[in-house]
């Protein structure tokens, strides 16, 4: 089983490879044609779960490829482009901005980049603050 889901992982990081467009995002044109070509490619019962790694892969994928960023107030001009270049370079990929009002963070940014959150936030300190005193 485990060596059937490594095969199945790797098929669907290859058609990720191919759905990356010049630019190295994913293109919908490209997931669309691959998308067209797996059932002639991959029949019956094994298209199924080909399917599901794809979906997981390529999702991963975009949320990787997005930095949402959250803020408080007024997000000055140039920040959002400035935060996003700041996280095309960590991860050495193009990281467009999502930037999107939160008023619940009282102040400072939230950035997530797939999985991973960076809290410069009011909110987040008061809560890491809060934790630490609950823990003393």
């Amino acid at each position: 089983m485990a060596k059937k889901n490594q095969t199945l992982r790797k098929h669907a990081a290859r058609l990720v490879e191919l759905a990356r467009g010049a630019d190295g995002r994913i293109d919908a044109a490209r997931v669309r044609a691959i998308l067209a070509e797996l059932p002639r490619a991959f029949p019956g019962a094994a298209l199924r779960p080909l399917l599901e790694a794809f979906y997981a892969a390529v999702a991963r994928e975009l949320r990787f490829s997005e930095a949402r960023i959250e803020f408080a107030g007024t997000l000055p001009a140039g920040t959002a482009d400035a935060l996003a270049a700041h996280f095309s370079a960590l991860y050495r990929r193009t990281v467009a901005p999502v930037a999107t009002e939160n008023p619940a963070l009282l102040g400072g940014v939230r950035v997530q980049v797939g999985d991973d959150v960076y809290d410069a936030s009011l909110a987040g300190a008061l809560a890491r603050l809060r934790a630490s005193l609950a823990a003393a």
